[in-house]
């Protein structure tokens, strides 16, 4: 009995060597025994493989039709409609996402902006913890030398400092937040002056100081007006930088490149949620889930989706397209 089964064995793989498939195989070797009831050749017609003949049915569609399971490409598979709409809400919040790095690329625009995010982090921030520096121009492109310096705020009082023959400047022991900044100078009895309101950075994650760099220029002697006999002349720009104080420019270029960070992350989430559109893949899905959360959205609602999504991911059920 053992001597047949090997026998069979190697009769097997020999057919299945000329192309047909295990299953046929057998059989085809189950036949040949019933009708006949012939033994197998013990060996298997090894010694003369020209006289060895093998007749099995040619090779078509017809050798398969009676497989009782077929394999399914991706393609075929039916989608879990389910996973399907987990995959279209994360198209939604690709969409929020994307959205919200359009934001952060217009800083003076949006729902979020720099000056608010500034702002916010100030307020908790340390008192003395701001370096302010800088320099000002005048309006020939000459260094303004011997300026006074003058910033002065609710939290943080008075501080004053001078330009350097280059026109530069540098004030510590300042409080981050809203300030209004004096740059005067006094020539022949007279003063001119300017002011501006700036936002001064907090310190950034563990570092002890903030560091606020901002460059001006000072307007020529016409641009004054008249000193009313005081002989001040004075421009005043704070009332139309209520809205957008001066910052750092540099904190407004951090701005946009987290907002092209967050469209990159959002095209990446689109691109995995239409292929899981198609698939009904779970593994995409929790993928995309995960970058539409990073992405955050406007009012943090691609967060929301996101997590959503990947919590109801899990209690979905499988089926043969999934």
């Amino acid at each position: 009995m053992t001597n047949d089964t090997n026998l069979e064995e190697q009769y097997v793989k020999q057919i299945v060597s000329m192309g047909y498939t295990e299953e046929n195989a057998k059989d085809y070797i189950k036949a040949q025994k019933d009708t006949d009831g012939t033994e197998i050749d013990p060996n298997l017609g090894l010694e003369n493989k020209d006289e060895v003949e093998i007749k099995l049915p040619e090779i078509n569609e017809s050798v398969f039709a009676s497989s009782t399971s077929k394999i399914l490409l991706p393609s075929e598979r039916e989608v879990n409609p389910y996973a399907r709409g987990l995959a279209v809400l994360l198209l939604i919040g690709c969409l929020a996402g994307f959205l919200n790095g359009i934001d952060y690329l217009s800083p003076t625009s949006g729902i979020v902006r720099p000056h608010e995010l500034i702002y916010a982090q100030s307020t908790g921030a340390p008192e003395k913890s701001s370096i302010f520096l800088g320099s000002v121009i005048l309006e020939d492109g000459s260094p303004a030398e011997n300026y006074t310096i003058n910033i002065r705020s609710e939290r943080g009082g008075n501080h004053f400092s001078t330009t350097d023959s280059e026109g530069k400047f540098r004030m510590e022991n300042l409080t981050p937040g809203l300030s209004v900044l004096d740059i005067a100078i006094v020539e022949e009895d007279n003063t001119y002056g300017i002011s501006h309101r700036i936002l001064l950075n907090p310190p950034a994650g563990f570092e002890p100081f903030g560091f606020t760099q901002i460059n001006l220029d000072f307007p020529k002697k016409n641009e004054f007006g008249t000193d009313n006999g005081t002989g001040v002349f004075w421009i005043d720009y704070t009332p139309e930088q209520q809205k957008f104080p001066l910052i750092d420019p540099s904190a407004a270029t951090y701005y946009s490149i987290v907002g092209y960070g967050f469209v990159g992350i959002a095209l990446l989430g689109s691109l995995l949620s239409i292929l899981a559109i198609n698939t009904g893949n779970m593994g995409l899905i929790r993928s995309a889930s995960a970058l539409v959360f990073f992405s955050m959205g406007p009012l943090y609602s691609s967060c929301c989706i996101g997590l959503i999504v990947f919590l109801l991911s899990f209690m979905i059920p499988n089926n043969e397209g999934f």
